[in-house]
């Protein structure tokens, strides 16, 4: 029997053809703005009729909405389901963190910067709702004996501002181990 070959052109999976959307979505934001973005223009970038893009995303905002849920995904969700994995150490968690964070800063920075500082989010932006889940991380991790931090908060904002600068130099790889290697120092954690 042949082998299955994924689908091509007009006859591809749903999640396939959104992806194709909100990247065409993203790529019209950063190249022309918000005011210029069209569900036409959406469209014609992402190599589908009009019509299939209102099949996904009622509107113009909708398209917004869901990039922003993206953003939120990388940056607040997944770094929280670290905390519920319970054979992870501290440290272990504290590293995936700062991977989630660097990544998303490194590749989605001014996608970021557009959608929850130059449109709105309407509301809180993951970064704050990231910091929450690194409060609870140093906290638990101090409870713990893993980390020795006096003041949750304080080093909680501290990091949360330390990781930002340094996401724009250098590899991705060289970043992540460089940042990372910075918040296990100020929690006082070992390398795991």
């Amino acid at each position: 029997m042949p082998a299955k070959t994924a689908p091509t052109g007009r006859f591809q999976p749903p999640d396939v053809r959104r992806r194709q959307i909100l990247d065409a979505v993203a790529a019209l934001l950063l190249e022309d703005g918000y005011e210029a973005l069209t569900i036409s223009k959406v469209a014609a970038r992402a190599g589908v009729a009009k019509g299939t893009v209102y099949l996904y995303f009622a509107s113009k905002q909708e398209l917004l909405t869901a990039l922003q849920a993206e953003m939120w995904e990388r940056m607040a969700e997944r770094p929280a389901r670290l905390l519920e994995q319970p054979d992870l150490s501290w440290t272990e968690r504290l590293d995936g963190l700062v991977a989630a964070w660097v990544a998303a800063e490194r590749d989605h920075h001014e996608l970021y910067h557009l959608l929850f500082h130059e449109l709105g989010a309407g509301g809180e932006e993951p970064m704050a709702a990231a910091r929450d889940v690194l409060v609870t991380l140093l906290a638990e991790g101090t409870k713990a004996g893993e980390f020795d931090v006096s003041e949750v908060e304080l080093t909680a904002d501290f990091l949360t501002h330390a990781y930002a600068g340094p996401c724009h130099h250098g590899s991705s790889d060289d970043v992540t181990v460089a940042v990372q290697a910075l918040f296990r120092r100020v929690v006082g954690a070992q390398a795991p």
